[in-house]
């Protein structure tokens, strides 16, 4: 009778610490996500806070694309960050020619022509990728299908 006890306190016990290491683990997970979040916030904040500073200037990000000689760009990543862009661009000698987003219908762009990333893309001079925290792995991903230079909105916007 005695053992039949031990092993159930020992089993309980075993089990509590499984659980526990999995509360542990979810909560390691849980806090590296939100940290990632918190950074990728921070660095929208710099970057949006910069564009505000030429803004106030009387500049606008067209003169980073009129130096490069990029005049008609398209722009990967239909979001909040596109349409700022997109704003700030509005009476530049800057075409914007088409987007790309991976979810076209979820997309909150203000453009007609949106192409997903897998479609066969037209010429433009340079793609702006707004999603600049991925930006590695979509600039590997366009590479391979055009022929223009693939930069990041924080590219242009610390360059102005």
């Amino acid at each position: 009778m005695r053992c039949k006890g031990l092993r159930l306190l020992c089993g309980s016990v075993l089990s509590g610490v499984a659980v526990g290491y999995l509360i542990n683990a979810y909560w390691a997970k849980r806090q590296k996500v939100l940290q990632q979040q918190e950074e990728k916030l921070q660095d929208h904040y710099w970057l949006l806070n910069h564009w505000l500073e030429f803004k106030n200037e009387g500049k606008t990000a067209a003169s980073y694309f009129e130096d490069m000689g990029y005049h008609h760009i398209a722009i990967y990543g239909m979001s909040d960050l596109a349409n700022r862009l997109m704003e700030d661009l509005e009476g530049s000698s800057i075409q914007i020619d088409y987007g790309i987003d991976r979810d076209i219908c979820c997309s909150s762009a203000r453009i007609s022509d949106i192409y997903f990333p897998e479609d066969e893309l037209p010429k433009a001079d340079a793609i702006v990728v707004t999603p600049y925290s991925a930006m590695e792995s979509i600039s590997a991903m366009l590479k391979s299908k055009v022929d223009c230079p693939v930069i990041s909105l924080e590219e242009v916007v610390w360059s102005v």
